[in-house]
């Protein structure tokens, strides 16, 4: 038998124990390291590695610790003129910093008054930059935001009016089933501006009808 023969049948049967290897899941290494002159072949076994550990590898289910929250936020109202510049309520977001109480939050917003974006959008606000904060006090349903003095001066019966609209909506879609009370330097107002405009409390969209 010629060397050209020797070298046909031999690739031949190398071919053969691939095939079988394949099909039959038999370990050529063995087989072939007893035939003389065929060194032993190495077997990539990667691919079925990695099957292996796809079927092992538990599905994973998101949990409320793999989840991010989004971000609670909080709605102030500001003044605006619509298309027909006509005076309107300007809703803006703003995102609660963690462990900060929603409604203080959003009146502290409101004190602060719009920021540059919303002001180039055409928001003000008619709340005295003096106004200060003095408390928000809760006892059970009650809720109790406390200003200075200062919220009530300054400006005609047309912005007091409108101050006191802007802080109804800003408590009222902060807070739920609370009722809100406006008090002055501790105590509660009924009446507010140098015109007197009267206040019906607890706060709603219709306290400042007569």
């Amino acid at each position: 038998m010629s060397n050209f023969s020797k070298i046909v049948i031999i690739i031949f049967i190398i071919l053969t124990f691939f095939y079988i290897k394949e099909k039959c899941g038999i370990q050529i290494n063995n087989i072939l390291s007893s035939i003389k002159g065929i060194p032993k072949i190495e077997m990539n076994t990667e691919k079925v590695k990695n099957k292996e550990e796809i079927v092992k590898k538990p599905t994973e289910i998101p949990t409320e610790k793999t989840v991010k929250k989004e971000a609670e936020k909080a709605y102030i109202y500001f003044l605006a003129l619509d298309s027909e510049d006509n005076g309107i309520y300007k809703k803006v977001e703003r995102e609660i910093p963690q462990g900060e109480n929603k409604l203080e939050f959003a009146i502290k917003e409101l004190l602060k008054g719009p920021n540059i974006v919303e002001k180039a959008q055409g928001a003000y606000s008619e709340v005295p930059k003096t106004t200060k904060l003095l408390g928000i006090k809760q006892k059970g349903d009650k809720v109790i935001i406390d200003f200075n003095s200062d919220f009530q001066y300054g400006g005609g019966t047309d912005s007091v009016y409108s101050r006191m609209m802007q802080l109804i909506k800003t408590a009222i879609n902060n807070t739920k089933n609370k009722k809100i009370y406006l008090y002055l330097d501790g105590k509660q107002v009924n009446f507010i501006g140098g015109e007197g405009i009267m206040i019906t409390q607890p706060l709603n969209e219709k306290s400042l009808e007569s």
